[in-house]
């Protein structure tokens, strides 16, 4: 019996050593793999595709604005890479940006239209929609007819007329906003994927929504660093970064949910070598309570750029006529592609109106339109004045398909190329005083060798003039970069 015990008692205690040592070697290698998996699934995480970086055709999540000293230029898609610089910048101004995921963002806007779209913007189909309704208190007024006012413009600029003894310097300085955005009356709300502001009051906004992505941006900033490189000191190249309306209108209590549009120039400012930048931020945020940006359209008013191209003719050391020595043409009734096309119904009740300005020397100018391969020349005029009041915005050249030729009467043999989108149109009636020549090209449609164009019209200076949506934008990037190898 005795024997029997001690041999139970045995085989307990060599069951319970077995034991004890399972766990230690069937789990330690399976949860090695398990977290060399885990490891990779969050690498995978982290990294953003291009398709994911389009900032006006999807909605976002949050992306870490990318320090100056670890950035890397992207690959173009068609297989060209941007030039990288060749000196470390300054580290941009720190922020939060949104990278694209899901989702759907308003179409066609801040110069992403394609097609054959016949007015800047891709308002087509305009004609015929000249008709609109004003509300006045509580009573409501169908108009039957254009009301157009025209008048000398009030608002005088400090500017001189001369040409400026400095120019200013290659890296523009980074600045805060002069204040914040102002609190948002009656009701903020989304409509078909556009945010409308004031809402419920007599003055509602339309406002594309922005986000940005600042890998994109710095891509930008590279491919004109390589205008620049291939065109060597024979031409400054500048480059403007339009503010889309959310940069100055979106309620301060909202407004830490979207890109920060001044966070976003900084940065491509930051990745400029050779490239001039000519900031506008602060400079159309000064004015923000004037009209400059419509309520109904996508696109800035024309006070807007004129304040632009004044920043820009400062930059530039070329003169700059101020702004009451332009006659102004004031159209009543205007609603934009807010309206028509993401149907946000409660604009069409309260019109704006559309103010344009014809600069003093243009009886003096000669206007000369292209085809997008820089052939079948026309003359014609600056401004197409008999388009609809719902057409308004295309009042300047009239169609993003062409290339624009302007002689005018200064005598500095400055030649600008402006490579534009559709922002870009209301640039050219405040540079005709600045300029000797003027060629407006859409980067979207130009069919030429950028740099071979350039060239060949003997410019000094090229400026580009792209909405912040459309240099954000992997797509449209692509497209600035392949001009040059056409």
């Amino acid at each position: 019996m005795k024997r029997r015990i001690a041999a139970i008692l045995a085989m307990s205690m060599l069951l319970t050593s077995a034991c004890g040592r399972m766990p230690e070697q069937t789990e330690s290698q399976p949860l090695t793999g398990e977290t060399e998996q885990i490891a990779a699934t969050e690498a995978s995480d982290d990294e953003t595709t291009d398709e994911q970086t389009e900032a006006d055709t999807t909605r976002t999540s949050t992306t870490k604005k990318p320090d100056a000293t670890t950035r890397s230029s992207e690959t173009n898609t068609s297989g060209t890479t941007a030039a990288s610089s060749e000196t470390t910048k300054a580290t941009a101004a720190s922020s939060t940006g949104k990278t694209n995921s899901s989702g759907t963002a308003s179409a066609g806007h801040s110069g992403g239209n394609s097609g054959s779209n016949s007015g800047s913007g891709g308002n087509s189909g305009n004609s015929g929609g000249s008709k609109s309704t004003t509300k006045s208190g509580t009573s409501t007024t169908k108009a039957a007819t254009t009301k157009v006012t025209t008048a000398k413009a009030t608002t005088s600029t400090t500017k001189a007329t001369t040409q400026a003894t400095t120019v200013a310097p290659t890296q523009p300085a980074t600045a805060a906003p002069t204040e914040p955005p102002a609190p948002s009356e009656g009701v903020t709300k989304m409509v078909n994927n556009v945010m409308v502001v004031n809402s419920g009051t007599d003055h509602p906004r339309a406002l594309e929504v922005f986000y940005g992505n600042y890998n994109t941006g710095t891509r930008y900033a590279q491919t004109l660093n390589s205008y620049k490189a291939s065109l060597g000191d024979a031409v400054n190249v500048w480059c403007m970064v339009v503010p889309t309306s959310q940069a100055y209108y979106t309620p301060a209590d909202i407004a830490g949910q979207y890109g920060s549009q001044l966070d976003q120039y900084n940065n491509i400012a930051a990745n400029f070598d050779g490239v001039t930048g000519v900031p506008v931020y602060e400079a159309l945020d000064a004015h923000k309570g004037e009209q400059t940006y419509s309520r109904t359209d996508y696109h800035w008013q024309p006070l807007a750029a004129y304040y632009a191209a004044e920043q820009f003719a400062a930059y530039a050391g070329v003169p700059y006529a101020p702004l009451d020595t332009y006659e102004s043409v004031t159209r009543e009734g205007y609603v934009g592609a807010f309206y028509r096309v993401n149907k946000v119904t409660e604009l069409g009740s309260y019109p704006e109106p559309f103010t344009y300005y014809k600069p003093a020397n243009l009886d003096a100018c000669t206007f000369t339109y292209y085809n997008t391969a820089f052939g079948g020349a026309h003359q014609g005029s600056l401004f197409f004045e008999n388009n609809s009041v719902a057409a308004s915005y295309t009042v300047f050249v009239g169609t993003d398909e062409c290339i624009l030729e302007a002689d005018t009467n200064v005598e500095n043999d400055r030649v600008l190329v402006i490579f534009k989108d559709s922002y870009g149109n209301a640039l050219v009636p405040f540079l005709t005083q600045s300029f000797s020549k003027i060629y407006l090209c859409d980067f979207r449609y130009f069919d030429r060798n950028a740099i071979s164009f350039i060239q060949e019209v003997g410019a000094t200076d090229l400026l580009f003039a792209l909405s912040t949506v459309a240099v954000t934008t992997s797509a449209k990037v692509d497209k600035v970069a392949n001009n040059m190898y056409k």
